[in-house]
């Protein structure tokens, strides 16, 4: 195996995985690396510049991401093919930090919202990431087209600070999709847009939780509301799901301040809660005196039968309705909203405005807009149609992995399924091991939901299928059925 003429500066330099990156970029670019010829591996290189896995790594993904070289599992790292317009160029530095903040999260042990994602010691090829959108479906022409747009006519919007409650124009539009798609008649007042999901139920939690207020929540379920309970020191209540979604029958006899639910897509299994138990649920909020806070995450995306009318057009005052564009466009946007009860607008908009003076202005108009002219329900409807054949073809790949054995749930809405692995298969830890070691990443129950020791099943497998195209998906099945992880 040969090495690369590589010098790493200790002293004012940029980070060494950049040092990397850049010195065989210019190898490659000076002709002395070509096409199809193989660079050395991870740990070959960590050993002789006498720097981390992760660092090489690192270096390595930065050359990736310019489609400077490529991985091929179990082979190695490839000099890829020069583009029509010739060899590709890293990002500036200034790029690559924004780029990569991602990456780095992907090690830290600190709490937070949604995956947890362990360092991987191999290239990941295929990663069934659950809620990761389709990074080739977004309106990547009508954005820039918009977005030039405002800037050069309304430009001068960005000398000011937006309304912390969202613009109003983005708001009536939102409103306007809500009683059309959902049922829900919602005054464009009380709508507050937010920086996703997560803020929403930060504002949330931070006026009603305490160390004296008790929550319901679903397990498994998000991670990110139950963190929350821990930071304000409130208690939480965990109630199992079924088939049939949230157990309504074993709601706690008792005052609670909030229930949070997912119910179109119940998170991360799959199950819609079903319409008696969504009557079962406002008649028990209604006497514990609870306030419903219910996510509808991906409940955009449906495939088989209707989705029930949302909780919140079913008892509007009992409810606060959570939306997002993270799932629909992408989570880069950070755009979400949030529909309240009349009552609680006000102090909503207060802690929004306290906390950072509203949303990105450029971001909302550009959005406003779209709804407007490119018509985002016919954007909606594209996307529907797409992931529908990609969980086609995903469903497909199972059968031929493990027959007509496991059961699987949630496959019929949103953009992820669960799977839960027959009794002759490995468990889920195990199965996921072996498929990473071949370039798959596949999550298991406690990577992607709260994890508490009587509501982590260790034989689901969650399969997030938006983001890999039907000719991945194809190729990461026959991958996993060569591995044969029903057989040990």
């Amino acid at each position: 195996m040969f090495s690369l003429p590589i010098t790493l500066s200790h002293t004012h330099s940029p980070p060494y995985k950049r040092q990397i990156a850049r010195q065989i970029e210019t190898l490659i670019c000076s002709g002395r690396l070509q096409e199809g010829n193989r660079l050395p591996s991870i740990n070959r290189m960590a050993c002789l510049l006498q720097v981390s896995k992760n660092t090489i790594m690192g270096a390595y993904d930065l050359l990736i991401d310019s489609n400077l070289i490529h991985s091929e599992p179990n082979r190695g790292f490839f000099v890829a093919k020069p583009t029509r317009n010739g060899r590709s160029r890293l990002a500036p530095d200034f790029v690559l930090d924004a780029a990569h903040c991602t990456r780095s999260l992907r090690t830290s042990t600190a709490q937070a919202s949604g995956v947890h994602i362990p360092a991987a010691s191999v290239p990941i090829r295929f990663d069934f990431k659950i809620g990761r959108p389709s990074a080739h479906a977004f309106p990547l022409r009508q954005f820039i087209y918009l977005s030039n747009q405002l800037l050069r006519y309304a430009g001068s919007a960005m000398a000011d600070y937006p309304p912390p409650e969202g613009l109003w124009g983005l708001r009536l539009q939102i409103a306007d999709y809500l009683a059309a798609s959902k049922g829900i008649l919602a005054d464009p007042d009380h709508i507050i847009i937010t920086a996703g999901t997560q803020e929403s139920l930060s504002l949330i939690a931070a006026h009603f939780l305490d160390e004296n207020s008790c929550a319901v929540y679903e397990s498994p379920g998000y991670n990110g509301f139950r963190y929350l309970l821990a930071r304000h020191r409130a208690q939480g209540i965990p109630v199992p799901v079924d088939q049939h979604g949230l157990c309504s029958d074993q709601l706690p006899d008792q005052a609670v301040q909030l229930a949070f639910v997912t119910p179109s897509h119940q998170y991360p299994l799959g199950y819609t809660l079903s319409v008696a138990r969504r009557q079962e649920l406002l008649a028990w909020a209604s006497s514990s005196g609870a306030l419903i806070i219910e996510d509808d995450y991906d409940g955009d995306f449906c495939y088989g039968p209707a989705l029930p009318a949302p909780l919140k057009a079913m008892s509007p005052g009992q409810v606060i309705y959570l939306g997002s564009f993270s799932k629909t466009l992408g989570p880069g946007l950070r755009l979400g909203y949030m529909v309240c009860p009349p009552k609680l607008s006000q102090d909503f908009i207060a802690r929004k405005a306290l906390l950072n003076n509203g949303s990105p202005w450029l971001t909302q108009a550009v959005l406003a807009r779209f709804f407007d002219e490119y018509d985002y329900s016919r954007h909606l409807q594209y996307l529907r149609r797409r992931y529908l054949e990609q969980r086609n073809t995903l469903l497909q790949g199972l059968k031929k992995v493990w027959g007509n054995t496991g059961t699987i749930s949630g496959q019929n809405a949103g953009m992820h399924l669960a799977f839960r692995l027959p009794q002759h298969s490995p468990d889920a830890n195990r199965v996921a091991a072996r498929a990473l070691q071949c370039g798959i990443r596949l999550y298991p129950l406690a990577q992607a939901a709260s994890q508490e020791a009587d509501s982590t099943d260790v034989r689901y497998l969650l399969f997030g299928y938006a983001n890999l195209e039907s000719r991945e998906l194809q190729q990461a099945m026959q991958h996993l059925a060569l591995i044969q992880p029903n057989h040990d």
